[in-house]
């Protein structure tokens, strides 16, 4: 995909990637979708909550996890395989995040990437590879 077609798509997604946007098409519900991650993300290990003895006060005391932000989203071309099976749309999808860290005793940036497969009328969700938040472009390895 070249720089101009991907800022065209990031434009695009851009447009739907707040939470109270309509999605329209078949990104219809992609914004629910990351949302029900990030809460998945705060349920999960991914989130320590502090232990009451560390005095953590304020956004994500109770949490462990803070100042979540979507900071990429971009359209994945889909395989002849995947539209043979009914999907409908794919998007990479980025947040960064602050969570708590007990060895420390403070917050980190933590960071995640996955993709969303809308099919069926159903978002899910798998795990991608770290990507690079401004771009959503997977790391390579230097070879």
């Amino acid at each position: 995909m070249t720089y101009s077609a991907l800022f065209a798509v990031l434009t695009t997604l851009g447009a739907c990637s707040t939470e109270r946007t309509a999605d329209a098409g078949p990104y219809a519900g992609l914004s629910d979708a990351v949302r029900d991650w990030r809460l998945a993300l705060v349920a999960s290990s991914a989130c320590p909550a502090p232990a009451p003895e560390a005095g953590v006060e304020g956004p994500g005391a109770r949490e462990g996890c803070r100042s979540f932000a979507e900071t990429c989203k971009v359209e994945v071309p889909l395989t002849e395989a995947e539209r043979g099976a009914g999907v409908q749309a794919k998007a990479l999808t980025g947040l960064r995040w602050e969570a708590w860290d007990p060895t420390s005793s403070e917050f980190r940036n933590a960071s995640a990437a996955a993709y969303f497969t809308h099919s069926g009328g159903a978002w899910t969700r798998t795990d991608a590879p770290p990507v690079n938040l401004s771009t959503c472009q997977p790391f390579t390895e230097a070879g």
